[in-house]
């Protein structure tokens, strides 16, 4: 065995090899490396959040981009290979404008405020983003979206129909007649964009203001008339005034009056009573005379029947005992036979009863 193993040292072959295969292996390294971030880099899962409709879209590497489909709220793609979206909003947006010239029917410049809410239709976001410059913009955001297309598809219309619906009044008529112009408004703003993506949810007038030389002159005129109203108010309030003193005189004296008038009917009544008092008295002393004469009348009537009867009851019994002496006489004088039978007895049983008579 040699003294120095030479194996584990690289012939001049080997260190020749690895020169040329390090270098390719890196090569190869670094293309996978790159193809993977490459792949990485063109792969996504785009979400969708609820309230927004989701364009989606390939990006190729060569050629022309091409539609892949929309996504509704909330959502998402997948991982997917180069494809991008746009999302459109399409919940309701509002837009406010402001008028400051407007020319009303008697050719006064009127101010105006007017707001409008709309919202993208959702079935016709394809159409929107195609037809309605949606892909051009450079700032996708959809707030950014919304207001480009309200600025450039709905802003003049609205503001056209406004001023043509607000002219139709004169200044001071236009804020009485709001209702009906945000009807007109609405109806008109509707009709104009029937066949768009845009839907028009509400519209509203604010207020509509004649100029400020209006203003200060109906100002200075409802001063004046408060002014007037006062001053007629306080009038009216004086007269009043002395129409309730007068009343309240009036009402004293009546009372005043009344009381007098009351207190001559009581004393009246009270004389009247009094009055009526001695003539029931009389009235009653009267009746007592004439029924305490009366009684006497029955009375001596009855004893004057008394006596009158006792006398006939006198003269009846004397005039009976007159008959009775006479009868008595007379059978005394009578001579009965002896012979006849009970002769005797009648005799004296005449003689008995004749004398209980007398």
């Amino acid at each position: 065995m040699s003294r120095y193993d030479t194996s584990k040292y690289d012939t001049a072959e080997q260190i020749r090899r690895k020169s040329v295969t390090m270098p390719f292996l890196g090569v190869i390294a670094f293309v996978v490396l790159f193809l993977l971030a490459f792949v990485w880099g063109n792969m996504d899962n785009h979400s969708v959040d609820g309230g927004y409709v989701a364009y989606v879209y390939s990006e190729p590497l060569m050629g022309k981009k091409e539609y892949k489909g929309i996504i509704n709220g909330p959502g998402g793609t997948g991982w997917v290979w180069r494809q991008e979206k746009v999302d459109i909003s399409v919940t309701p947006w509002t837009m406010a404008e402001t008028f400051t010239d407007i020319q009303a029917k008697d050719n006064l410049i009127m101010k105006a405020h007017a707001s409008l809410v709309f919202r993208v239709n959702r079935a016709l976001v394809k159409e929107f983003v195609e037809e309605y410059g949606a892909m051009s913009e450079v700032d996708r955001k959809p707030e950014a979206i919304i207001k480009d297309a309200y600025e450039s598809f709905i802003q003049q219309h609205f503001r056209s129909i406004v001023r043509s619906e607000v002219s139709k009044y004169n200044a001071l008529e236009a804020s009485s007649s709001i209702p009906k112009i945000t009807d007109n408004v609405t109806a008109a703003l509707k009709a104009r964009l029937a066949n768009t993506p845009f839907v028009v949810e509400s519209v509203t007038i604010g207020y509509t203001i004649p100029p400020d030389s209006v203003i200060e002159g109906i100002t200075k005129k409802v001063a004046t008339t408060q002014t007037y109203e006062r001053q007629a108010i306080e009038r009216d309030i004086a007269l009043r005034s002395e129409e309730i003193k007068e009343a309240e005189g009036r009402a004293d004296a009546k009372k005043a009056e009344q009381t007098a008038m009351g207190e001559r009917k009581a004393a009246e009544q009270r004389a009247d009573a009094e009055k009526y008092k001695a003539i029931a008295a009389a009235q009653a002393e009267a009746e007592a005379v004439r029924l305490k004469a009366e009684a006497d009348a029955l009375a001596i009537e009855k004893v004057g029947k008394a006596k009158a009867e006792a006398i006939r009851l006198q003269a009846e019994a004397i005039n009976r005992n007159y008959i009775d002496l006479q009868m008595t006489e007379s059978v005394k004088d009578i001579k009965w036979p002896s012979t006849y039978v009970g002769g005797g007895v009648v005799q004296d049983l005449l003689r008995q009863v004749l004398g209980n008579r007398s």
